[in-house]
């Protein structure tokens, strides 16, 4: 009961920034399961409520509490997140990707099968890492295929790359959440973040998935904002309601923008905003003009320390192009990946079966380890901002 109790508290967390908005985010939930039942995607279904209720970061997080009891209710993962490709052709002062100088890869599509063929009981694939997925041309191929399996699929990107075409493609497809990639509600702050986009281009082509969504009758794919706060754009938070609102206009879905905290590095901290710009409250008054957003306030300039034994971010596998296997992406976002595969031991999944990984001694012992309040080596080795606070 308090595993139930203390999920339905975090999705009440989730979408209660604004007015009303707990009874209109579980209509769009009881209206996009209607659509997949209508279209006889049964399985789509039960895979879009199963992510609702069981995944952390999309949902209630139900199994959560019992996780961090004992590790080894843990079942065999359902959900990963799964990087594709490093290629990316922006230089965002805020991203590893600008400072880390390795060769930009691709994961071919047989790979990609190898790796969805070791989770047979799959429910979500979350499709992020350094690059942006479409810059692999066996992307849309790649959505396809988890689409055929009727799994649940999110990735994130800046739409640059979403023009009619692609745009239709997706539609057809199927995806179910797309997180559009936008640090900046004006040309001047989006292109500084995001330095080699072009705003007025990607504003365009979300306001055209719109459209096509209508068009085609499709409500899907859902089209969510993330913002990585930094000093350059904290000021724009509330301006990027309204934009999103003016992106969504005409459609009665329900929208998420999550504004996320900056992960520090030594070469990006440089970005980090004051603790005392904070701007929740006209958030939250700008909220109130659009009945179709809610938002997740996930950018606390300031956080205190918490006990490793909280951690249940490893019950979800993240894989890199390279095929190697992370207990969790935190431990790849402070530009030290090329320091961790030096020096720790990690699995690879073209190499051993991620079964064989999962139920691994050494695997066991790391879970053990956080439950009992341990930090485990690699997770200290990258001083996770999860743990310690920053």
């Amino acid at each position: 009961m308090k595993s139930v109790m203390a999920g339905f508290l975090n999705l009440f967390r989730i979408v209660m920034t604004g007015e009303n908005l707990f009874p209109n985010y579980l209509f769009h939930i009881l209206k996009q399961e209607a659509y997949l039942l209508r279209k006889g995607k049964f399985r789509s279904a039960l895979n879009y409520a199963w992510v609702l209720a069981f995944s952390r970061e999309e949902g209630v997080g139900l199994a959560e509490p019992l996780y961090k009891y004992n590790p080894n209710l843990v079942p065999y993962p359902r959900r990963i997140e799964l990087e594709v490709t490093t290629r990316c052709r922006f230089r965002c002062p805020k991203c590893e990707h600008t400072y880390w100088g390795q060769e930009q890869k691709d994961m071919s599509f047989k790979q990609f099968k190898q790796i969805i063929g070791q989770f047979p009981n799959l429910r979500e694939v979350s499709l992020t890492g350094i690059g942006h997925g479409l810059e692999n041309k066996e992307y849309l191929k790649m959505l396809r295929y988890l689409k055929s399996k009727s799994i649940f699929v999110q990735f994130f990107d800046p739409l640059l790359l979403v023009n009619e075409e692609v745009a239709k493609e997706l539609v057809k497809i199927g995806v179910d959440w797309i997180w559009m990639s936008i640090d900046g509600a004006s040309k001047r702050t989006y292109e500084r973040s995001i330095v080699g986009s072009n705003f007025e281009k990607v504003v365009d082509n979300a306001r055209n998935l719109i459209r096509l969504k209508r068009e085609m009758g499709s409500p899907f794919p859902e089209l969510h904002f993330q913002f990585i706060v930094t000093k350059n754009n904290i000021h724009e938070m509330p301006d990027l309601v309204d934009l999103a609102g003016h992106i969504t206009e005409g459609e009665d879905l329900m929208h998420l923008i999550q504004f996320i905290k900056l992960i520090p590095f030594e070469k990006n901290r440089f970005l980090t905003p004051q603790v005392d710009q904070d701007n929740t409250a006209e958030v939250k008054k700008r909220l109130k003009r659009h009945r179709n957003l809610a938002v997740r306030l996930y950018y606390r300039l300031s956080s205190s320390p918490r006990p490793i034994s909280d951690c249940t971010h490893w019950t979800v596998p993240f894989i890199t192009v390279e095929g190697n296997y992370y207990p969790c992406c935190a431990l790849t976002e402070r530009n030290m990946r090329r320091q961790i595969e030096e020096k720790f031991d990690l699995d690879n999944l073209f190499q051993k079966p991620f079964k064989e990984i999962w139920y691994s001694e050494k695997q066991k012992r790391f879970r053990l380890m956080i439950n009992r309040g341990k930090i485990p080596a690699i997770c200290d080795f990258i001083t996770c901002p999860l743990i310690y606070g920053e």
